[in-house]
């Protein structure tokens, strides 16, 4: 079962996933096209296949996009704001980030990703956004790994770990080990690279995080305790001993918690 933020009020509406198998990635796919036909969305799908069966309960309510209708129809962003829906139906918007990728551009992606960023702030749509893990080629959710934590704040998952990211507080909930590394390092980047004087790394969803995770912690949050911005750590009891372990809760400008004891040393 993928993991969840438990502390995120309900289903985020601009969601990514980083998918690590291509059968992870159309499993996880069609399971979204699923939910939103149950709710009696229309679904629109970009540059993202979808099985028989979802079409066929679809029928007229499914539009698909593929990669040669972003050449040759009118722009991406224009095609999306046309699909907004209507007062009868909520909107479901399926991506496949590295074929729109292959098929424009990064930043004609990272355009379509703010677009989404928009419409999904209406309740009644919903995006979900799929990028390839495949580290034996350049697969977005590796090449483009930034963009994919840039944009989707509101939940970002893939098979072990699942993340939400406030202006100041990560949340975080799974396993952080060796194959997902890098997804904790961008997005601790992307929450120190902010102008706040304080930020707040919540843990207590973790249930395995390897030690080179926790010199992740203390690699990737040390430019912004240079600067003097303070890092509140809050763990569970099994994750706050690992990090003592590595005399984490020494670093200057750090501090630990553990369901309210404080375990911080100045």
């Amino acid at each position: 079962m993928l993991p969840t933020t438990g502390d995120h009020p309900g289903r985020p509406r601009h969601e990514g996933l980083l998918a690590v198998t291509a059968d992870h990635r159309q499993t996880a796919m069609s399971t979204w096209a699923r939910s939103a036909l149950d709710r009696s969305d229309k679904l629109l799908t970009v540059c993202a296949p979808v099985d028989s069966d979802i079409a066929g309960r679809a029928g007229d309510g499914l539009t698909a996009l593929t990669p040669d209708d972003l050449h040759t129809l009118a722009p991406p962003v224009e095609l999306l704001q046309q699909a907004l829906p209507d007062h009868e139906h909520g909107l479901g918007i399926l991506v496949w980030a590295d074929a729109v990728i292959a098929a424009t551009s990064r930043a004609t992606h990272a355009e379509i990703e703010t677009t989404l960023a928009s419409l999904s702030s209406d309740d009644s749509v919903s995006v979900l956004c799929v990028y390839n893990r495949d580290i034996d080629r350049d697969s977005a959710g590796v090449e483009h790994l930034d963009l994919a934590v840039a944009h989707h704040p509101d939940g970002l998952r893939e098979r072990c770990l699942a993340l939400r990211r406030t202006a100041d507080t990560l949340y975080v909930d799974g396993e952080i080990d060796m194959s997902n590394l890098d997804v904790f390092a961008t997005t601790l980047r992307a929450l120190t690279d902010t102008p706040s004087p304080a930020v707040r790394i919540d843990l207590v969803g973790v249930t395995f995080l390897a030690a080179a995770a926790g010199r992740t912690l203390m690699r990737d949050t040390a430019p912004y305790r240079d600067r003097r911005g303070d890092v509140e750590i809050h763990a569970n009891p099994h994750i706050t001993r690992i990090l003592q372990l590595l005399d984490i809760h020494q670093l200057p400008q750090l501090h630990l918690s553990c369901r309210g004891v404080r375990a911080d040393s100045r």
